[in-house]
């Protein structure tokens, strides 16, 4: 979610940024299950559903994870206890209906026409933002560099953090 964030404030504040990394990045439009268009399509029957079954979910994803190497410790057993927070599955709930349930297009647009330099790192085989999602944001922003770290998941970040580094090394970041 911090993808979509960071685009949108960069969007409003060119003058601000010197550069936008995109690890992962949210805002292409995802496609949804009938089950969660109708979870962010309904209040209140849609909020309960989400209560009800993202908990579950999202610690199924985690213990799929469990067995890779990591460069922060016990990882998965944070993630897994961000469900017993109140209030973390009504906030991914708000980011869905919110940021996240619109596309970036504008945005990215306006880095473009703006010459803010950004660079896209995705994951190969990340089943949340899929780098099949490279093509939209290369035609929203022709000038954004990607990289795809070929078989990395959704937890890029702490699961093949070296190679960000080596990747944010080569583009001076």
């Amino acid at each position: 979610m911090g993808g979509a964030i960071s685009t949108a404030f960069a969007a409003e504040h060119p003058d601000r940024v010197n550069r936008l990394v995109l690890l992962a990045p949210a805002g292409m439009g995802l496609a949804r299950g009938k089950l969660m268009r109708f979870i962010i399509d309904t209040p209140l029957i849609g909020d309960w559903l989400m209560l009800v079954l993202f908990p579950r979910i999202h610690r199924k994803g985690v213990r799929a994870e469990r067995e890779l190497p990591t460069a922060v410790p016990d990882v998965t057993l944070l993630q897994a206890k961000e469900t017993e927070y109140q209030g973390f599955t009504p906030a991914v709930l708000a980011s869905l209906r919110g940021l996240l349930s619109k596309t970036l297009e504008p945005e990215h647009a306006k880095l473009q026409v703006a010459g803010l330099p950004v660079l896209a790192i995705w994951g190969g085989a990340d089943r949340v933002i899929p780098a099949a999602a490279i093509g939209t944001l290369a035609e929203w922003n022709s000038k954004a560099a990607h990289e795809v770290l070929e078989g990395a998941g959704h937890g890029l970040t702490y699961i093949h953090a070296d190679e960000i580094l080596k990747i944010l090394w080569r583009y001076g970041v």
